[in-house]
Formats: structure tokens, sequence, C-alpha cells
């Protein structure tokens, strides 16, 4: 970048506009694969590294684009202190997931059982998070509201979807992404 270019006006991604782009690129990564393999643990195969890592990037991918969505709608108002809640928890849930995802993708076997009891607060507090993030979003605006609307039903569905289930996430990122991408544009001009 020009060192006289201003950071308003400049065009290169930046880590949290980039974000939801690397969370897709990650879940789908894991759905295709998941559904190509059945994960074994511990690990056999160079597929199952694949899933886990491919796991882990998602989830701290998720953590910086919930941060990025929040950042370019709490100045438009309508976001407020429920929209902030909602990103606290799903970021934080996210987290707390990320790390016995992350130490079973370095050991190559389950993660030991007191990082592994991060997992369940870790997907309460993503689930809880959807919930402030939708009401956040159906009143900001730039994300469509019949996204918005079901946005809590999205980590449900990708749990019943199983091995396929990440490719929800996947589109939720793509459909944010592109959001966050319209509201930026917008806060520039």
């Amino acid at each position: 970048m020009d060192a006289t270019a201003s950071p308003r006006t400049s065009t290169a991604p930046t880590a949290p506009a980039a974000a939801p782009a690397v969370a897709v690129a990650a879940a789908l990564t894991l759905g295709v694969t998941q559904i190509l393999h059945a994960q074994t643990v511990p690990f056999a195969s160079p597929a199952d590294y694949v899933i886990e890592g491919a796991y882990a990037l998602y989830l701290v991918a998720a953590v910086v684009a919930v941060l990025a969505l929040r950042r370019v709608h709490r100045p438009a108002g309508g976001w407020g202190r429920i929209g902030d809640a909602g990103a606290l928890l799903y970021g934080l849930g996210h987290a707390l997931v990320a790390v016995p995802v992350t130490t079973t993708f370095l050991l190559g076997h389950d993660a030991p059982d007191p990082l592994g009891a991060l997992f369940v607060p870790g997907i309460a507090l993503w689930m809880a998070g959807l919930v402030p993030l939708a009401i956040a979003c159906f009143r900001h605006g730039p994300v469509p509201r019949p996204v918005a609307a079901v946005l809590p039903a999205t980590l449900p569905l990708t749990m019943a979807l199983g091995a396929a289930g990440p490719l929800v996430e996947a589109l939720t990122w793509a459909v944010l992404g592109v959001s966050i991408a319209r509201a930026a544009r917008r806060r520039v001009r």
C-alpha cells in the first residue's frame, strides 16, 4: 500500500474484511472433506488432519468475522448492546471450541479431558450468541432480514446435517460476508 494512501480509501483487504471469506473456505473444506471421508481418531490419514485443521481455521476465522460484522454495523445504529452481547457470546463460544479442536489437530488424537470440557460450554455460548446477533442484524438492515431471522437456526441445522453441516456455516458466512463488504463500502463513501 502506498505510504500516502489513507487507510479509509485503501482497497487492500484487511484481516477482518477477509475473515468471512476464510471462514467460508474453511467451512467448505471441512464439509466436503467430511462428506468424502469419515474421520478417525487417533488420526490415520491426511484427511483426518484436513478435517480438524479446517474446523480449527473456521472457528478462528469466525471469531474475527463476527468482530468485522460488529465493526461495520455498530456505527449505523440498531446494533447496540444486544448486537455487542451476541458478538461476544458467539465469538467466545467459537474461541472455547477452538481450544480442544486445535489441540486435537496438533496432537492427532482427542484433546485431554480438561480441554475437551470446553467444547460443550463453547457450543452453548455459540448458540446463545446467535439470538442477540440475529436481533441486531434484523434491526440494522444491511443483513437481509430473512437471513437475520434464520441465524438462530444455523447451528442446530449444522448439527442435524452431520458431515454436511459445515456447508450451512459456509453459506451463512458467505451471505454475512457480502453484508460486511457492502456496509464497509458504504462507510468508505
